[in-house]
């Protein structure tokens, strides 16, 4: 059985991504949202177990994220991000799991409409992994994650 305050964080996600559904807001603009929610992270000093050197790589990729035709360039463009994102997961696993956390929300940065549809997780939107993933490098993100999406409806 799930805890009140679990229940709750449940509610309260899915009457955002129920918002957002009744806003027209597109899995594009999402992913683009949240590479900004990363962006401000960073800015704001709430990655701040992170090095500098690390979320300022980090922060080139978000960039290029937030670029509008990024997510519509074809998958070829796109795959190449993923191609260099993954060994830098992979190579801070053991050493720095906050970063390799954070290099993985980073890379759902790239993916697209396309994708979300070909996958079919069976969720209407990522808001789901995007929070998931968030939460591992900063456990107590919901309320500023859902403020900053409300924002998007």
């Amino acid at each position: 059985m799930s805890d009140p305050k679990e229940i709750e964080e449940i509610e309260e996600i899915e009457g955002l991504e129920a918002r957002l559904l009744v806003a027209n807001v597109s899995i594009n603009q999402l992913v683009r949202r949240y590479a900004g929610f990363l962006l401000q992270l960073i800015h704001d000093g709430s990655l701040s177990s992170i090095s500098t050197e690390k979320l300022n790589l980090m922060s080139s990729y978000l960039n290029k994220a937030v670029t509008p035709g990024t997510l519509e360039s074809s998958h070829e463009q796109r795959s190449a991000f993923f191609v260099e994102l993954w060994p830098i997961e992979r190579q801070y696993r053991e050493s720095d799991p906050a970063f390799a956390n954070f290099v993985r929300c980073v890379i759902c940065c790239f993916g697209n409409e396309e994708d979300w549809l070909r996958d079919d997780t069976g969720d209407d939107t990522p808001l789901w992994f995007f929070l998931f993933y968030i939460k591992k490098v900063c456990p107590d993100i919901k309320d500023k994650f859902v403020k900053f999406f409300e924002e998007t409806c």
